[in-house]
């Protein structure tokens, strides 16, 4: 990727929704040497549905882990499919890849944006191949 064609990481807003706290610092450190700007956290899907409250301007991309205690990654998506949530989606966990596609394609069925999926530890060649699925689609 070229930097004519990088997309404005600062201009994206980011919800990164994750209960392991190491997982979830090193998410927001390396959007933050992307150059992200707005990175909000929540711990599980109960916490991120606050976050994505009508009255509040809705996240552009949200990080979701699949496996977390309370409310799910997949339970978090079936709520976002019903809310119609039209930002860009990129699954995130430590499963095996036959259940990340898995997860990925029920996404897409419920009319999801889901850019893709990473195994964890996220890395950042990983997350900006993800997001730059975003740009290129948004052109």
């Amino acid at each position: 990727m070229t930097d004519e064609t990088a997309p404005d990481f600062g201009a994206i807003s980011f919800l990164v929704i994750e209960d392991d706290a190491f997982a979830q610092a090193l998410a927001v450190d390396l959007l933050g040497q992307m150059g992200a700007k707005k990175v909000d956290v929540a711990k599980n899907g109960l916490d991120a549905l606050g976050h994505l409250l009508p009255a509040k301007p809705p996240k552009d991309v949200l990080l979701v882990d699949l496996g977390m205690p309370d409310m799910g990654g997949a339970e978090l998506m079936r709520h976002l499919a019903r809310r119609k949530y039209a930002g860009a989606i990129v699954l995130v966990s430590g499963a095996d890849e036959d259940t990340l596609t898995i997860a990925q394609e029920l996404a897409k069925l419920r009319g999801l944006n889901i850019l893709g999926y990473i195994t964890k530890p996220i890395t950042k060649e990983a997350l900006v191949d993800a997001l730059s699925r975003r740009h290129s689609d948004s052109k």
